[in-house]
């Protein structure tokens, strides 16, 4: 029976993954933690960013600089995240208040365009949410990504 061994991989292997243990612990302590929030907030990240791309590719309107510019608004996003962070650490509140309202305004934030990408790909939306989505972006509050 072979058994998998730690030095397995090779010098690149090794070096891989001793390179993501560090951005990986990194990430972790910029960002406050690993918990549920942070993980609804990069999965919500992700959503809007699937649905985006694949309403600009039936829209026929793909555009690399859109699409790298949304990018690095969401790398932007978690860099907010973790200045909450720091700010909830000068504060001593012993509890992530700022981090909370952080995550909690970019997750309503990219709830908001996913509902957009999604009625972008043809499919039905509520009237009601058509109506608020419209009031938003008369106010200039929500960009296509």
């Amino acid at each position: 029976m072979a058994y998998l061994r730690v030095n397995s991989y090779g010098p690149f292997g090794r070096a891989f993954s001793s390179l993501a243990a560090a951005l990986g612990t990194c990430a972790n302590f910029l960002l406050g933690g690993w918990d549920l929030m942070v993980q609804a907030l990069i999965a919500f990240m992700a959503l809007d960013f699937v649905l985006g791309f694949a309403a600009s590719i039936k829209n026929h309107t793909t555009d690399s600089q859109v699409m790298f510019w949304g990018g690095v608004n969401k790398v932007l996003v978690l860099g907010l995240v973790g200045v909450g962070v720091l700010l909830d650490s000068l504060l001593g509140a012993g509890e992530p208040y700022i981090r909370t309202a952080v995550i909690w305004f970019y997750i309503a934030r990219e709830l908001l365009s996913i509902l957009e990408n999604y009625g972008k790909l043809g499919n039905n939306i509520p009237p009601i949410l058509k109506t608020v989505l419209a009031q938003l972006q008369e106010k200039g509050d929500i960009t296509h990504e």
